[in-house]
């Protein structure tokens, strides 16, 4: 099949509605402008700059307003004035409004704290108003384990930021008290506006403006007006967007087979969760939709993110090469840890081929729904079969239990001579999880089930009348999932779990792991406690067997290096999972591990899992070559992308970004002008 391919850039931001947005901040132009070239994603690593800290409280001193303090006048409009004594307002009321109006400019929430009244008439002469994060947690014995608590964090840190007011003889309400400091980051989830609340109580299909001219048919390849729309809606994400990526693969007629699209939040996505990737084709439970083909994983809150896309009408293994070699292309020819497909022969050749170094397995819940098919007698004439059969390939924890337990099961249904699970069995390692322990791939045991795409699609009511309605419509579900991450990260910043045990390795894992990953985490250290342990050897390495107390039918064996200080169990669960298991820590409170070993936090399921610069590969590209004119265009893009989401944050963090954006081009356009004297490039 002739390859023709087309790269093209869109960072698939949402234009702001009318009337909800704050003024922009014009950036003054620095003489000539830059001249940039097309980008091809040809890119090798990524720079991506870490996150800028939010504000922090310093002593948490506060003011007390001398004798004959400032006098200031009730009326206080100015959208940046800033709390301070002697201020005076009407009611207090109205300086809560306006101490209100401060917090949501700089980043913060507030709340009511103390009054005080007369001792004459009762009346109310001092309200004080307080960081919503001041005070600490109540303590409720929570190692307490026989109660049963709800794990709610909580968001009080000891802030010390407060506005006091009190009443003066003249009836005014003056402000006798300030701290402006706090001992947090600051940043608050953003309120969506009416509109958008508006927004919000239609149906998916309603947000969207469908041109009256728009042909319903929904495939690809010969007919030309639907591929033909599609292809000029990726080059108008390509004009309005340089970071926007599509290719597209046509067949001996010329015809458009297949085409892929990533934008540049796929791109930077797989810069900080690429480890472990599923290419998801569930969507072709829908016979009325092309094919979707969808690179898929899992952020640090274990939500479903997206690393490309993909309508595909031929698949064959030439045409999953073709997809494979081009999203590897784009994600600057970083491989995976791991791979998850689904049960296709073609598309596991072509993994084989493209990616044959990395773990490749086939998707046991693709399998479990072919064996609905393959196994319809079986299951009707044995109800139990099926759970059975579910529980020896998820649950087994070792390649000698999974085998005992099938042949176990082959035995007692007499399914020996089937010949639908004699294949299953002969490719046991491409399939079962048990023969992949030792590799990563970001499953975490007693999880919900992840989303697929046919899910994703019935839960956005994703319609199929034309292929570009369809991306329309993707495009505006990703948008809602990005928000649903900034909300977790805005929970998992502003929230403290609460500790269920005594132990300083909980309290290490709460301040670096985000909620969702803790609260595995807490519950493998809660279930410690459930295990006996004996050393039965000694020296350098010291081997512990694990069991737990009810059940001495399962053993797990722990290895500690004290001097390399190192530890791993049988169960595999940290190399498979990415976080310890209860049996490394029952054994670490007899060694007296009281931190974390350097090595054993995995990156990716910590809060700062987007925060990391690397600058492994800035000397791989010859600065004289245009691959990396095109490389280091590329690159500034996603910069700017993480610049953007940081920037954002408050209008206060915005006016500092702009700020820093017209210094930033001061210094570029200044290096340009110099360096174009002797002709560097």
């Amino acid at each position: 099949m002739e390859n023709i391919t087309t790269l093209t850039p869109s960072m698939g931001f949402d234009s702001p509605h009318e009337g909800e947005m704050e003024p922009l901040i014009p950036i003054q132009p620095q003489g000539e402008a830059m001249a940039v070239e097309s980008m091809v994603p040809n890119s090798g690593a990524m720079l991506l700059p870490a996150p800028p800290e939010g504000p922090t409280g310093g002593d948490g001193r506060e003011l007390v307003p001398a004798a004959g303090g400032l006098e200031a006048s009730a009326g206080h409009s100015g959208d940046s004035e800033e709390p301070r004594l002697g201020m005076e307002f009407d009611s207090p009321d109205a300086a809560r409004a306006f101490f209100s109006a401060y917090a949501e400019r700089v980043g913060f929430r507030i709340r009511n704290s103390k009054s005080f009244t007369s001792r004459v008439d009762d009346t109310v002469i001092m309200r004080r108003f307080v960081c919503s994060k001041q005070g600490r947690p109540t303590k409720k014995d929570p190692f307490d384990l026989t109660k049963k608590r709800r794990n709610r964090a909580s968001s009080r840190e000891g802030c010390k930021s407060m506005l006091q007011v009190n009443r003066r003889e003249n009836g005014m309400w003056a402000v006798s008290r300030c701290v402006l400091e706090h001992c947090h980051p600051l940043g608050i989830a953003p309120k969506p506006s009416p509109a958008a609340q508006k927004k919000l109580t239609k149906k998916p299909w309603e947000l969207l403006v469908t041109p009256p001219a728009e042909t319903q048919q929904s495939g690809l390849g010969p007919g030309g007006g639907v591929a033909q729309s599609l292809l000029e809606y990726f080059k108008r994400m390509q004009a309005d967007n340089p970071a926007f990526f599509y290719a597209v693969q046509v067949d001996q007629n010329n015809c458009v087979a297949n085409v892929f699209w990533a934008d540049a939040r796929a791109r930077m996505a797989y810069s900080y969760f690429g480890d472990a990737i599923m290419v998801d084709m569930t969507c072709k439970k829908n016979k009325r939709v092309v094919p979707f083909i969808a690179f898929t994983g899992v952020n640090h809150h274990r939500q479903l993110i997206v690393f490309g896309c993909a309508f595909m009408t031929d698949e064959s293994e030439a045409s999953f090469t073709w997809l494979f070699e081009t999203w590897l292309a784009l994600m600057s020819g970083r491989r995976p840890v791991s791979l998850i497909t689904a049960y296709n022969d073609a598309m596991g050749a072509a993994t084989s081929n493209v990616l044959p170094n990395v773990q490749h397995r086939f998707c046991k819940r693709d399998i479990f729904h072919k064996c609905k098919e393959k196994l319809s007698n079986v299951y009707l004439a044995h109800p139990s079969f099926k759970a059975e059969f579910k529980k020896c390939v998820s649950d087994s924890e070792s390649i000698g239990e999974f085998e005992s337990c099938w042949k176990l099961i082959m035995d007692q249904y007499n399914l020996k001579e089937n010949m639908w699970l004699q294949s299953l069995y002969d490719m046991r390692q491409k399939w079962v999880p048990v023969y992949a322990r030792s590799t990563f791939f970001a499953e975490l045991s007693g999880a919900p089930k992840l989303e697929t795409m046919h899910k994703f699609f019935q839960r956005h009511s994703i319609t199929t009348t034309s292929l570009r309605d369809l991306v329309t419509q993707f495009d505006k579900a990703m948008a809602g999932q990005y928000e649903k991450e900034i909300q977790a990260d805005f929970a998992t910043i502003h929230n403290r779990p609460v500790l269920k045990t005594p132990s300083p390795l909980e309290k290490q894992a709460s301040e670096i792991y985000t909620k969702t990953i803790f609260d595995f985490l807490q519950e493998e250290l809660v279930e410690s406690s459930g295990f006996l342990m004996e050393k039965i050897e000694d020296g350098v390495v010291r081997k512990f067997r694990v069991i737990k107390i009810n059940d001495a039918s399962k053993v797990y064996m722990v290895n500690y290096n004290a001097s390399e200080k190192s530890i791993c169990c049988s169960c595999c669960k940290f190399e498979f999972s990415g976080i310890l298991c209860r049996h490394v820590f029952r054994v670490s409170i007899v060694v007296g591990i009281l931190a974390f070993p350097e090595g054993y936090i995995l990156r990716r399921w910590t809060r700062n899992a987007k925060s990391n610069l690397s600058y492994d590969h800035c000397g791989v590209l010859q600065t004289s070559c245009h691959k990396a004119v095109t490389w280091r265009c590329n690159d500034l893009c996603r910069d700017a992308i993480r610049f953007a989401e940081e920037g954002a944050t408050s209008a206060m963090i915005y006016k500092v970004a702009k700020g820093a954006l017209q210094k930033a081009f001061a210094e570029v356009f200044a290096a340009k002008r110099g360096s174009s004297f002797n002709g560097t490039r």
